[in-house]
């Protein structure tokens, strides 16, 4: 009995064992539970993973791509950005605990009667003059994965 409950404990760690997806190319990297793959983007600058449930699309920004008043307040330009990416519902920005200049905010996507809880991480990378725009796309509603996702993103050096 006590081998089965060993064997299954393991079984369930194993199924919820965090993933690491690392982009050497932009230098940044982030942790998910969920099984998913890197797909083609159109852009050579957009870094994308999804599954059926969940999707994770990477944009990268150089600063003098950006308005000049960008950094002035990052948090509010993470809130900023997700308006502008037609999304509703928009939350205050929480501070990434992983990176010094980056935010993260929950917002809603709605199509039709169907309503998608999307995160969108603004980071930069100062040594590596890097703006990443994130969306992370909930679609089976697991705002806690998504949540989750969202606080992993961290910079490589």
């Amino acid at each position: 009995m006590i081998s089965t409950a060993v064997f299954l404990f393991l079984l369930c760690q194993v199924g919820i064992a965090q993933k690491t997806f690392t982009s050497e190319k932009y230098y940044y990297a982030f942790e998910a539970t969920a099984d998913i793959e890197v797909y083609d983007t159109e852009s050579d600058r957009v870094v994308g993973y999804e599954n059926d449930d969940l999707a994770v699309d990477t944009e990268i920004f150089y600063p003098n791509e950006v308005a000049s008043d960008y950094f002035v307040n990052l948090g509010k330009t993470t809130e900023v950005i997700a308006s502008r990416l037609s999304l509703y519902k928009v939350r205050t920005a929480q501070r990434l605990n992983t990176v010094s200049q980056g935010y993260y905010v929950r917002a809603t996507d709605i199509d039709g009667d169907t309503e998608t809880p999307v995160f969108v991480v603004i980071m930069y990378h100062p040594e590596k003059k890097i703006i990443y725009e994130t969306t992370i796309y909930c679609y089976d509603q697991d705002t806690e994965a998504g949540e989750k996702i969202a606080q992993s993103f961290r910079l490589l050096y």
